[in-house]
């Protein structure tokens, strides 16, 4: 399994273009690709032209697939100059590596404004020490682990890890709101990994996008269900 994990920052002037391109990509994705799981489009609740992607891949030859796509290289075309950079990260899943939830699609979701923009999603790099990072998935999966099992407004709680750059790691989480989050951030199992791994880190963590989902909607399947590994 791949995922891209992408950070777009949009010009101002050209945000109301953006977004239902990129949508557009993201619909055309997941609805006419077998290989496509998910594509979640994430906007930083800070700095609306922050944009973030998750997608979801089975393999390398199904992004290959992905970029040959009609509605990929529409949004290609259309938006090559409204946006001052993407940087994109190809990773592997550190967790969950086996019995999760992938697929996002959900036949009998409702689309209805009540299903709109109500997630609270973490998407954030993670840049550690080389000869820590193994000991840092170990304590960070035991954070996802409490959260996944243990609070009902986590739905996930996903480390990826990028291929080409082994010591940058990736956190995806999504809350059912904010205050799901605000929950998590004052559990026994956060507090353990924040004190394990503070030393861990080989320099400053920047670049994550926090914020609510553009797209898909609320109603569709965000949760990873309670993986154990």
């Amino acid at each position: 399994m791949r995922i891209l994990m992408v950070r777009i920052k949009v010009k101002p002037e050209r945000l109301d273009d953006f977004i239902p391109e990129i949508i557009g990509d993201a619909k055309g994705s997941v609805m006419n690709e077998p290989g496509c799981r998910r594509f979640d489009v994430i906007q930083d609740v800070n700095d609306p032209n922050m944009l973030a992607l998750c997608e979801v891949y089975n393999d390398d030859e199904a992004i290959e697939d992905h970029r040959t796509r009609p509605h990929y290289l529409k949004w290609k075309e259309a938006t090559a100059d409204w946006h001052d950079g993407i940087e994109v990260s190809v990773c592997k899943p550190v967790f969950p590596a086996g019995n999760a939830k992938w697929d996002s699609y959900r036949e009998d979701a409702v689309e209805h404004p009540a299903f709109e923009r109500g997630l609270h999603v973490i998407h954030a790099p993670l840049p550690v020490k080389p000869e820590r990072v193994e000991d840092f998935i170990e304590s960070l999966t035991g954070d996802a682990l409490g959260s996944t099992h243990q609070e009902p407004g986590c739905l996930r709680f996903d480390i990826y890890q990028n291929v080409q750059n082994p010591a940058e790691l990736y956190l995806y989480e999504v809350y059912v709101n904010q205050a799901a989050f605000e929950y998590h951030t004052k559990t026994p199992h956060i507090e353990k990994w924040r004190d394990t791994v503070k030393n861990w880190y080989s320099g400053e963590r920047t670049g994550g996008r926090i914020g609510a989902n553009l797209w898909p909607p609320d109603n569709w399947n965000w949760s990873s269900g309670k993986p154990r590994n």
